[in-house]
Protein backbone atom coordinates (compact mmCIF):
# COMPACT_ATOMS: atom_id res chain seq x y z
CA UNK A 1 0.00 0.00 0.00
CA UNK A 2 3.17 2.39 0.70
CA UNK A 3 4.41 1.70 -2.37
CA UNK A 4 1.02 1.89 -4.31
CA UNK A 5 0.63 5.55 -2.75
CA UNK A 6 4.38 6.71 -3.75
CA UNK A 7 3.73 5.78 -7.13
CA UNK A 8 0.19 7.17 -7.06
CA UNK A 9 2.06 10.72 -5.69
CA UNK A 10 4.70 10.56 -8.23
CA UNK A 11 2.04 10.22 -10.99
CA UNK A 12 0.10 13.35 -10.17
CA UNK A 13 2.86 15.65 -9.25
CA UNK A 14 4.14 14.73 -13.27
CA UNK A 15 1.20 16.04 -14.48
CA UNK A 16 2.16 19.51 -13.41
CA UNK A 17 5.69 19.58 -16.23
CA UNK A 18 6.18 18.23 -19.59
CA UNK A 19 6.08 14.43 -20.55
CA UNK A 20 9.85 14.32 -20.92
CA UNK A 21 10.99 16.93 -17.83
CA UNK A 22 9.12 14.73 -15.73
CA UNK A 23 10.99 11.76 -15.97
CA UNK A 24 14.04 13.09 -13.59
CA UNK A 25 11.14 13.54 -11.00
CA UNK A 26 11.06 10.89 -7.74
CA UNK A 27 9.42 10.42 -4.70
CA UNK A 28 12.22 10.16 -1.78
CA UNK A 29 10.90 7.51 0.72
CA UNK A 30 14.30 7.35 2.79
CA UNK A 31 15.91 10.83 2.38
CA UNK A 32 19.33 8.84 3.31
CA UNK A 33 19.14 6.71 0.20
CA UNK A 34 18.04 9.68 -2.44
CA UNK A 35 16.90 7.50 -5.98
CA UNK A 36 18.30 8.05 -9.18
CA UNK A 37 16.84 9.61 -12.11
CA UNK A 38 16.70 6.38 -14.02
CA UNK A 39 17.40 2.52 -13.87
CA UNK A 40 20.68 1.88 -13.12
CA UNK A 41 23.05 -1.28 -15.05
CA UNK A 42 25.00 -3.36 -12.15
CA UNK A 43 28.26 -1.92 -13.29
CA UNK A 44 26.57 1.76 -12.76
CA UNK A 45 24.87 0.80 -9.32
CA UNK A 46 28.38 -0.30 -8.21
CA UNK A 47 29.97 2.57 -9.07
CA UNK A 48 26.91 4.71 -7.52
CA UNK A 49 27.01 2.85 -4.17
CA UNK A 50 31.07 3.29 -4.35
CA UNK A 51 30.65 7.21 -4.92
CA UNK A 52 28.13 7.23 -2.15
CA UNK A 53 30.44 5.79 0.08
CA UNK A 54 33.62 8.52 -1.34
CA UNK A 55 30.48 11.62 -0.32
CA UNK A 56 30.06 10.08 3.15
CA UNK A 57 33.52 9.42 3.59
CA UNK A 58 35.17 11.64 6.49
CA UNK A 59 38.64 12.28 4.85
CA UNK A 60 41.99 12.25 7.23
CA UNK A 61 45.14 14.03 7.40
CA UNK A 62 47.82 12.85 5.37
CA UNK A 63 49.93 10.37 7.03
CA UNK A 64 47.12 8.97 8.86
CA UNK A 65 47.23 5.45 10.25
CA UNK A 66 45.25 3.03 7.54
CA UNK A 67 43.76 6.01 5.61
CA UNK A 68 46.08 5.72 2.40
CA UNK A 69 43.38 6.11 -0.05
CA UNK A 70 41.28 8.73 2.32
CA UNK A 71 43.90 10.84 3.21
CA UNK A 72 45.17 14.33 2.46
CA UNK A 73 42.67 16.92 4.33
CA UNK A 74 43.44 20.19 4.73
CA UNK A 75 45.99 21.23 6.11
CA UNK A 76 42.45 24.25 6.51
CA UNK A 77 39.37 23.62 5.58
CA UNK A 78 35.66 23.98 6.06
CA UNK A 79 34.61 20.31 6.16
CA UNK A 80 35.94 17.16 6.28
CA UNK A 81 33.24 15.33 4.13
CA UNK A 82 30.88 15.79 1.03
CA UNK A 83 27.79 14.88 3.25
CA UNK A 84 29.01 17.50 6.02
CA UNK A 85 27.56 20.15 3.73
CA UNK A 86 25.54 18.57 1.11
CA UNK A 87 23.48 15.73 3.56
CA UNK A 88 22.06 13.21 1.15
CA UNK A 89 22.86 15.34 -1.47
CA UNK A 90 20.16 18.50 -0.48
CA UNK A 91 20.86 21.86 0.15
CA UNK A 92 22.51 23.17 3.57
CA UNK A 93 20.33 21.83 5.99
CA UNK A 94 20.65 24.70 8.53
CA UNK A 95 18.60 27.51 9.93
CA UNK A 96 21.40 30.46 9.90
CA UNK A 97 20.86 31.79 12.76
CA UNK A 98 23.42 34.47 14.79
CA UNK A 99 27.11 33.14 16.21
CA UNK A 100 29.45 31.14 14.25
CA UNK A 101 28.84 30.32 10.90
CA UNK A 102 27.23 26.92 9.61
CA UNK A 103 29.97 24.25 8.09
CA UNK A 104 27.27 24.02 5.47
CA UNK A 105 28.34 27.78 4.91
CA UNK A 106 31.81 29.14 2.84
CA UNK A 107 33.41 32.37 2.49
CA UNK A 108 34.57 32.85 -0.30
CA UNK A 109 37.17 35.53 -1.61
CA UNK A 110 37.79 37.33 -4.01
CA UNK A 111 39.58 40.42 -5.66
CA UNK A 112 37.43 43.54 -7.12
CA UNK A 113 37.44 42.19 -10.63
CA UNK A 114 36.27 39.10 -9.61
CA UNK A 115 38.73 36.99 -9.92
CA UNK A 116 42.16 37.25 -8.18
CA UNK A 117 42.07 35.52 -4.76
CA UNK A 118 43.22 37.03 -1.56
CA UNK A 119 46.69 36.90 -1.47
CA UNK A 120 47.23 35.74 1.96
CA UNK A 121 43.98 33.64 2.38
CA UNK A 122 43.45 31.89 -1.14
CA UNK A 123 39.41 31.51 -2.77
CA UNK A 124 37.79 30.60 0.72
CA UNK A 125 38.72 31.77 4.38
CA UNK A 126 38.66 28.10 6.27
CA UNK A 127 37.75 28.03 9.43
CA UNK A 128 39.12 24.94 10.69
CA UNK A 129 42.42 23.30 10.51
CA UNK A 130 44.31 19.37 11.16
CA UNK A 131 46.06 19.07 14.41
CA UNK A 132 49.18 20.90 14.37
CA UNK A 133 47.73 23.63 12.14
CA UNK A 134 45.35 26.91 12.82
CA UNK A 135 42.01 27.93 11.37
CA UNK A 136 42.28 30.89 9.11
CA UNK A 137 39.74 32.96 10.62
CA UNK A 138 36.52 32.46 12.79
CA UNK A 139 33.63 33.71 11.43
CA UNK A 140 30.72 35.17 13.20
CA UNK A 141 27.46 35.90 11.64
CA UNK A 142 24.39 38.42 12.78
CA UNK A 143 21.24 40.01 11.26
CA UNK A 144 19.29 43.42 11.59
CA UNK A 145 15.88 43.01 10.99
CA UNK A 146 14.70 45.36 7.87
CA UNK A 147 10.81 45.60 8.30
CA UNK A 148 8.36 46.65 5.91
CA UNK A 149 4.74 46.36 5.07
CA UNK A 150 2.73 45.35 2.12
CA UNK A 151 0.03 47.71 0.44
CA UNK A 152 -2.92 45.63 2.37
CA UNK A 153 -1.05 46.63 5.43
CA UNK A 154 0.28 43.05 6.07
CA UNK A 155 3.60 43.46 7.77
CA UNK A 156 6.77 41.62 6.96
CA UNK A 157 10.28 41.53 8.15
CA UNK A 158 13.49 40.66 6.39
CA UNK A 159 16.77 39.95 8.25
CA UNK A 160 20.40 41.55 6.42
CA UNK A 161 23.16 39.76 7.28
CA UNK A 162 26.96 41.14 8.62
CA UNK A 163 30.29 39.36 9.05
CA UNK A 164 32.74 39.69 11.46
CA UNK A 165 36.31 38.20 11.06
CA UNK A 166 37.97 37.06 14.13
CA UNK A 167 41.39 35.37 14.84
CA UNK A 168 42.73 36.02 11.21
CA UNK A 169 45.59 33.90 11.15
CA UNK A 170 47.77 36.19 8.59
CA UNK A 171 46.56 39.30 9.18
CA UNK A 172 43.62 41.31 8.75
CA UNK A 173 42.21 41.06 4.91
CA UNK A 174 42.80 43.48 2.45
CA UNK A 175 40.00 46.29 2.37
CA UNK A 176 39.26 45.59 -1.37
CA UNK A 177 38.72 41.97 -0.87
CA UNK A 178 35.16 41.15 -1.69
CA UNK A 179 33.66 38.64 0.75
CA UNK A 180 31.06 35.78 -0.75
CA UNK A 181 28.87 33.90 1.70
CA UNK A 182 27.57 30.69 0.19
CA UNK A 183 25.41 28.19 1.20
CA UNK A 184 25.52 24.57 0.16
CA UNK A 185 23.46 24.17 -2.78
CA UNK A 186 21.06 20.80 -3.45
CA UNK A 187 22.96 18.63 -5.59
CA UNK A 188 19.69 16.69 -6.80
CA UNK A 189 19.57 16.52 -10.67
CA UNK A 190 23.05 18.54 -11.13
CA UNK A 191 24.14 15.50 -13.69
CA UNK A 192 21.40 16.96 -15.77
CA UNK A 193 21.85 20.52 -16.08
CA UNK A 194 25.34 19.56 -16.65
CA UNK A 195 23.60 18.39 -20.06
CA UNK A 196 21.83 21.82 -20.77
CA UNK A 197 23.67 22.56 -24.22
CA UNK A 198 25.78 26.18 -23.42
CA UNK A 199 24.33 29.44 -24.37
CA UNK A 200 26.73 32.13 -26.23
CA UNK A 201 24.83 35.49 -25.41
CA UNK A 202 26.56 37.47 -22.62
CA UNK A 203 23.77 36.74 -20.46
CA UNK A 204 24.45 32.84 -20.22
CA UNK A 205 25.83 31.23 -17.23
CA UNK A 206 27.95 28.36 -16.14
CA UNK A 207 25.81 25.38 -14.92
CA UNK A 208 27.20 25.50 -11.53
CA UNK A 209 27.85 28.35 -8.18
CA UNK A 210 25.18 30.51 -7.15
CA UNK A 211 26.87 33.28 -9.66
CA UNK A 212 27.25 30.52 -12.68
CA UNK A 213 30.92 30.90 -12.47
CA UNK A 214 31.69 26.93 -12.85
CA UNK A 215 31.17 25.74 -16.03
CA UNK A 216 30.90 21.75 -15.55
CA UNK A 217 29.79 19.72 -12.82
CA UNK A 218 33.84 17.85 -13.06
CA UNK A 219 35.09 21.56 -12.49
CA UNK A 220 32.40 22.19 -9.40
CA UNK A 221 33.42 18.99 -7.77
CA UNK A 222 37.08 19.59 -8.09
CA UNK A 223 36.93 23.35 -6.56
CA UNK A 224 34.99 21.72 -3.68
CA UNK A 225 37.54 19.02 -3.11
CA UNK A 226 40.44 21.73 -3.35
CA UNK A 227 39.30 24.69 -1.48
CA UNK A 228 36.39 23.90 1.14
CA UNK A 229 38.51 20.19 2.06
CA UNK A 230 41.82 20.92 0.81
CA UNK A 231 42.32 17.94 -1.18
CA UNK A 232 43.67 17.91 -4.61
CA UNK A 233 42.17 16.01 -7.90
CA UNK A 234 42.88 15.53 -11.34
CA UNK A 235 40.43 18.37 -11.59
CA UNK A 236 42.37 20.57 -9.42
CA UNK A 237 46.02 19.87 -8.53
CA UNK A 238 46.48 22.54 -6.27
CA UNK A 239 45.35 23.48 -2.36
CA UNK A 240 43.47 26.60 -1.59
CA UNK A 241 46.68 27.87 -0.07
CA UNK A 242 47.12 31.70 0.18
CA UNK A 243 50.43 32.82 -1.89
CA UNK A 244 51.71 34.05 1.56
CA UNK A 245 51.26 31.55 3.51
CA UNK A 246 54.02 29.19 3.06
CA UNK A 247 52.89 26.80 6.17
CA UNK A 248 49.73 25.64 4.32
CA UNK A 249 51.88 25.17 1.15
CA UNK A 250 54.30 23.07 2.48
CA UNK A 251 52.52 21.05 4.53
CA UNK A 252 52.89 17.14 3.94
CA UNK A 253 50.86 15.87 0.77
CA UNK A 254 48.42 12.70 0.53
CA UNK A 255 49.77 12.01 -2.46
CA UNK A 256 49.21 13.18 -6.34
CA UNK A 257 46.51 13.38 -6.67
CA UNK A 258 45.13 12.79 -3.06
CA UNK A 259 41.26 12.20 -4.26
CA UNK A 260 42.68 9.40 -6.66
CA UNK A 261 41.04 9.17 -10.14
CA UNK A 262 39.06 6.46 -9.27
CA UNK A 263 36.94 7.69 -6.56
CA UNK A 264 36.87 11.17 -7.87
CA UNK A 265 34.91 9.44 -11.07
CA UNK A 266 32.67 7.63 -8.65
CA UNK A 267 31.30 10.64 -6.50
CA UNK A 268 30.62 12.40 -10.42
CA UNK A 269 28.35 9.27 -11.02
CA UNK A 270 26.84 9.39 -7.64
CA UNK A 271 26.25 12.95 -8.56
CA UNK A 272 25.47 12.76 -12.21
CA UNK A 273 22.65 10.35 -11.33
CA UNK A 274 21.03 12.03 -8.37
CA UNK A 275 17.14 12.44 -9.31
CA UNK A 276 14.68 15.53 -8.53
CA UNK A 277 12.47 14.98 -4.88
CA UNK A 278 8.87 15.07 -6.27
CA UNK A 279 6.63 17.08 -4.18
CA UNK A 280 3.10 16.16 -3.06
CA UNK A 281 0.81 17.58 -5.58
CA UNK A 282 -1.66 20.10 -5.69
CA UNK A 283 -5.34 20.07 -6.41
CA UNK A 284 -6.07 21.07 -9.22
CA UNK A 285 -7.32 24.60 -9.00
CA UNK A 286 -4.24 25.67 -6.66
CA UNK A 287 -2.27 24.14 -9.58
CA UNK A 288 -3.89 26.35 -12.12
CA UNK A 289 -3.82 29.14 -10.19
CA UNK A 290 -0.46 29.15 -8.70
CA UNK A 291 1.25 28.55 -11.97
CA UNK A 292 -0.91 31.96 -13.50
CA UNK A 293 0.24 33.98 -10.88
CA UNK A 294 3.65 33.02 -11.41
CA UNK A 295 3.99 33.34 -14.98
CA UNK A 296 1.12 36.82 -14.59
CA UNK A 297 3.88 38.47 -12.12
CA UNK A 298 6.89 37.66 -14.63
CA UNK A 299 8.38 35.25 -12.39
CA UNK A 300 8.40 32.82 -15.35
CA UNK A 301 10.56 34.87 -18.01
CA UNK A 302 13.95 33.66 -15.31
CA UNK A 303 12.37 30.38 -13.95
CA UNK A 304 11.74 28.80 -17.31
CA UNK A 305 10.12 25.71 -16.79
CA UNK A 306 11.49 24.28 -19.61
CA UNK A 307 15.51 23.54 -20.61
CA UNK A 308 16.78 21.21 -22.98
CA UNK A 309 19.60 18.35 -22.58
CA UNK A 310 21.63 16.90 -24.90
CA UNK A 311 23.35 13.94 -24.67
CA UNK A 312 20.84 11.93 -22.67
CA UNK A 313 19.17 8.93 -24.19
CA UNK A 314 15.44 9.14 -24.17
CA UNK A 315 15.44 12.47 -22.57
CA UNK A 316 15.18 15.64 -24.28
CA UNK A 317 14.23 18.09 -21.80
CA UNK A 318 14.26 19.00 -18.13
CA UNK A 319 11.80 21.45 -16.03
CA UNK A 320 14.27 22.80 -13.62
CA UNK A 321 12.46 26.23 -13.26
CA UNK A 322 15.71 27.97 -14.27
CA UNK A 323 17.12 29.71 -17.44
CA UNK A 324 20.32 29.27 -16.59
CA UNK A 325 21.27 33.22 -16.90
CA UNK A 326 23.05 35.48 -14.76
CA UNK A 327 20.67 38.57 -13.71
CA UNK A 328 21.46 41.68 -11.51
CA UNK A 329 19.16 41.57 -8.49
CA UNK A 330 19.97 45.46 -6.85
CA UNK A 331 22.33 46.02 -4.24
CA UNK A 332 20.50 44.11 -1.14
CA UNK A 333 21.50 40.80 -2.45
CA UNK A 334 25.04 42.33 -3.64
CA UNK A 335 28.39 40.93 -2.29
CA UNK A 336 30.33 43.71 -0.35
CA UNK A 337 34.53 44.20 -0.37
CA UNK A 338 35.99 44.63 4.05
CA UNK A 339 35.45 48.26 3.39
CA UNK A 340 31.74 48.14 2.58
CA UNK A 341 31.78 48.87 -0.83
CA UNK A 342 28.76 46.93 -2.83
CA UNK A 343 30.08 45.33 -5.81
CA UNK A 344 27.81 44.82 -8.86
CA UNK A 345 26.50 40.92 -8.64
CA UNK A 346 25.04 38.75 -11.34
CA UNK A 347 22.78 35.72 -9.53
CA UNK A 348 22.58 32.60 -11.83
CA UNK A 349 18.74 31.75 -11.24
CA UNK A 350 18.18 29.91 -8.67
CA UNK A 351 16.47 26.01 -9.95
CA UNK A 352 13.50 25.58 -8.15
CA UNK A 353 13.39 22.01 -8.71
CA UNK A 354 13.16 20.47 -4.79
CA UNK A 355 12.41 23.36 -3.42
CA UNK A 356 9.41 21.78 -1.56
CA UNK A 357 11.34 18.88 -0.48
CA UNK A 358 13.64 21.74 1.68
CA UNK A 359 10.81 23.12 2.95
CA UNK A 360 9.22 20.36 4.11
CA UNK A 361 12.37 19.09 6.02
CA UNK A 362 13.05 21.93 8.07
CA UNK A 363 15.02 23.65 9.68
CA UNK A 364 16.41 25.22 6.00
CA UNK A 365 17.27 28.63 4.41
CA UNK A 366 17.32 30.32 1.07
CA UNK A 367 18.86 32.44 -1.12
CA UNK A 368 22.83 32.22 -1.21
CA UNK A 369 23.98 33.50 2.14
CA UNK A 370 20.32 31.52 3.92
CA UNK A 371 19.07 34.76 4.71
CA UNK A 372 15.83 34.51 3.56
CA UNK A 373 13.97 32.12 6.78
CA UNK A 374 11.30 31.67 4.21
CA UNK A 375 9.75 31.43 -0.09
CA UNK A 376 8.29 34.88 0.78
CA UNK A 377 11.42 36.70 1.97
CA UNK A 378 13.20 35.24 -0.85
CA UNK A 379 10.57 36.42 -2.91
CA UNK A 380 10.90 39.93 -1.07
CA UNK A 381 14.42 40.26 -1.25
CA UNK A 382 14.31 40.48 -5.64
CA UNK A 383 15.34 43.56 -6.94
CA UNK A 384 17.50 45.21 -9.76
CA UNK A 385 15.85 43.10 -12.92
CA UNK A 386 13.31 41.18 -11.00
CA UNK A 387 11.79 44.22 -9.10
CA UNK A 388 8.93 44.45 -11.32
CA UNK A 389 7.80 40.72 -10.66
CA UNK A 390 8.48 41.31 -6.93
CA UNK A 391 6.09 44.66 -6.81
CA UNK A 392 3.45 42.65 -9.00
CA UNK A 393 3.65 40.39 -5.98
CA UNK A 394 3.17 42.62 -3.42
CA UNK A 395 0.34 44.19 -4.82
CA UNK A 396 -1.59 40.74 -5.34
CA UNK A 397 -4.16 40.13 -2.52
CA UNK A 398 -3.20 38.25 0.58
CA UNK A 399 -5.07 35.23 -0.88
CA UNK A 400 -3.33 35.44 -4.29
CA UNK A 401 -0.28 35.51 -2.43
CA UNK A 402 -0.24 32.97 -0.48
CA UNK A 403 -1.93 30.88 -4.07
CA UNK A 404 1.70 31.52 -5.16
CA UNK A 405 3.76 30.62 -2.28
CA UNK A 406 1.70 27.75 -2.27
CA UNK A 407 2.42 26.94 -6.00
CA UNK A 408 6.51 27.46 -5.20
CA UNK A 409 6.48 25.12 -2.19
CA UNK A 410 5.45 22.17 -4.36
CA UNK A 411 7.94 22.60 -6.69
Amino acid sequence: MRRLSGCLALLLALAAVPASAAQVLRPFDDPRDPPTWRPLTDAEQALHELGLTVFNTSWRPAGAARAERIDGLGPVFNAASCDACHNNGARARTAVEPGLIPVSMVVQLSGPDGKAADPSYGHVLNTAAIDGFQPEAQIRLSHVERPGRYPDGRPWSLRVPTYRFDELRLGPLRSDTVIKPRLAPALFGSGLLDAVPAAADDGAAGRFGWQGNVSSLAAQTGQAFAQDMGLTSADLAQDDCGAADALCRAAESGGEPEVSNELLAAVMAYQRLLAVPASPPLERPLEKAGLALFERHGCASCHRSNLPVSGIEGLSSIAPYTDLRRHDLGPGLADRSVSGEIQRSRWRTAPLWGLGYAVRRPPYALLHDGRARSIEEAVLWHDGEAASARRRFERSSAKERQSLLDWLSAR
